[in-house]
């Protein structure tokens, strides 16, 4: 059972880190939801900050450890994209 779950864990940690590799500064908070709305084995959420908006993408399979956190302006385009 263990060998399982680890096999989902990296799995998942691997959908975070490819996803978020393929975001970079000008894209559009639409074509990043289109994209993340394609995941089997993460999740994202959509905050409200001062700056614009910011999508924080993890999964539950990592305890949220790993994330890919997208940061944007105001007008929706992406400004940083961090992964850790």
């Amino acid at each position: 059972m263990l060998v399982v779950f680890g096999f989902y864990s990296n799995e998942a940690r691997k959908e975070v880190y490819f996803l978020c590799g393929d975001y970079g500064a000008g894209d559009s908070l639409d074509n990043v939801v289109k994209q993340l709305n394609t995941v089997n084995l993460s999740e994202y959420r959509v905050e409200n900050i001062e700056q614009g908006k910011r999508i924080i993408h993890s999964s539950k399979l990592n305890f949220h450890l790993v994330s890919c956190n997208i940061q944007f302006t105001p007008e929706d385009k992406v400004v940083s994209v961090s992964y850790g």
